[in-house]
């Protein structure tokens, strides 16, 4: 049940929604409370603030590369390397995680994945890249990936790299 009349600070205006107060009446156990048990500002926008920080989620980061990628690659060696010992040109303060690993199979592939704060780092950094030879980047949402290979068969890159925008998409 909700009642409907005057505001508690005196006469309805069309633009005084901010000096209004809450006036619902809820029933408790069948008997409808009084004023004296809403809801008031204070604490409407005290508990806000809360609402929305439960509303969040921490991002949750996967190992990048699995041992076998596309049924060809086998992973050889795979490390975390910190932050501050990033191999490319990518803002230290926005990586969160930074992994590196090698891969055998028809070639040998070189990838690192970094694990950015937010997706717009990522595709700022698609913007500012060079392009190398033998080099491929990827941005599936929060990573980047560069791969990097050595006489690789051509169709077998092409379906290690879905595979791996697969697996971060």
């Amino acid at each position: 049940m909700t009642t409907h009349g005057n505001p508690p600070c005196g006469t309805a205006r069309v633009f005084a929604l901010g000096r209004t107060g809450l006036n619902l009446a809820i029933k408790q156990n069948g008997i409808a409370c009084d004023n004296s048990e809403h809801m008031t500002r204070r604490r409407f926008w005290m508990w806000t603030p809360l609402a929305f920080a439960a509303c969040t989620t921490n991002v949750h980061l996967v190992d990048p590369f699995p041992e076998t990628i596309a049924n060809v690659w086998r992973r050889t060696e795979i490390r975390e390397v910190p932050a501050s010992e990033a191999p490319d040109p990518v803002p230290r303060t926005t990586i969160l995680k930074l992994w590196s690993a090698k891969y055998e199979g028809p070639g040998h592939i070189e990838a690192r994945a970094y694990a950015l704060q937010s997706s717009a780092v990522g595709l700022d950094l698609v913007q500012r890249w060079h392009p190398s030879a033998d080099t491929v980047f990827i941005n599936p949402g929060r990573y980047f990936v560069v791969v990097r290979w050595q006489d690789a068969d051509r169709k077998a890159l092409q379906d290690f790299i879905r595979d791996l925008q697969t697996r971060l998409g």
